[in-house]
């Protein structure tokens, strides 16, 4: 492939990016394409085997990509896959073919183009990559995906696709089939919704018999997505200061945004905001912290 035309080409779905609507994100999707070798760009080689690629270029086999957005959860879903040559795209039986990687991409931000033609635009962070890419395991990355659009519903006509994840690799083709919907599904929250590194602050009260002395306290916590954190704060408890603490903790988001976090024998129940980049937290355990305090991603 020639990939100046591939950059010109993702140049100008990414200059439609500017007349994207914030009122109008993309609902459910499916798209589904042969990835060819030739639509590789990258600075990095991926590790597949002789064999695979003899195939590829033989006509073979081929590789099937698929994307699986979820406009509730704003998840988007990455199937990869080997699979025997001319098979039907998409895929009517996974089951004959053989899975190269999966990942999971928690969305920040999605929305519809019109301009220079009707296209579609996500990006977000990797939260998980089981098996690994050819190219390594990407979590943690920043991934784009980006594709023009002709039609809806199951008649949709997809192309030109371009998905980047920074820094690896970036894979262009020139179609795709599946099905689109316009119109997204009321949004929830989940485990993944919280992820990446925040900073917090907590202040309030620390009951100590009858008598409440001043508590405060800053940090950031990294939250992995899946349920695990690593908390560092400083603070001052009654005027007794402490920096510098490292501890580990788990939490909880459930559909409707709401959850907890937990921490040796402490826990706060939580409020998230539905793109995870904001937290409300009250302590509800030991009940002698009377605080709350609200943490923000960086």
């Amino acid at each position: 492939m020639n990939k100046s035309i591939a950059i010109a080409t993702f140049a100008a779905l990414l200059s439609g990016a500017a007349s994207l609507q914030a009122q109008n994100p993309v609902g459910d999707f499916t798209v589904e394409r042969v990835q060819t070798l030739a639509g590789v760009i990258s600075p990095n080689t991926p590790v597949v085997p002789d064999a695979v690629l003899a195939g590829v270029q033989n006509g073979v086999i081929e590789f099937h990509q698929r994307f699986v957005y979820s406009s509730a959860n704003r998840t988007l879903e990455q199937f990869f896959w080997i699979a025997p040559a001319n098979s039907p795209l998409p895929l009517t039986d996974t089951t004959s073919a053989t899975l190269v990687d999966h990942y999971l991409v928690q969305i920040e931000s999605s929305g519809v183009a019109s301009l220079p033609a009707p296209s579609v635009i996500l990006s977000g962070h990797a939260v998980s990559n089981d098996p690994p890419t050819p190219f390594g395991n990407i979590t943690g990355a920043g991934v784009t995906l980006t594709f023009g659009y002709r039609g809806a519903g199951a008649s949709v006509q997809y192309g030109p696709i371009m998905e980047s994840v920074s820094p690896l690799y970036n894979l262009y083709s020139t179609s795709g089939a599946g099905s689109l919907s316009l119109t997204p599904a009321a949004q929830t929250c989940n485990t993944a919704t919280l992820n990446g590194t925040y900073m917090f602050r907590l202040g309030g009260s620390l009951q100590s018999g009858l008598t409440f002395g001043p508590y405060w306290e800053t940090g950031i916590f990294i939250a992995d997505g899946k349920g695990n954190m690593t908390i560092e704060d400083s603070g001052n408890f009654q005027g007794s200061p402490f920096t510098g603490r490292v501890f580990p903790g788990n939490y909880t988001v459930d559909a409707s945004c709401r959850g907890s976090i937990t921490f040796g024998s402490g826990a706060m129940d939580i409020q998230v905001s539905k793109d995870g980049q904001r937290i409300n937290m009250v302590f509800t355990k030991p009940s002698t912290f009377i605080a709350n305090g609200v943490g923000q991603i960086q």
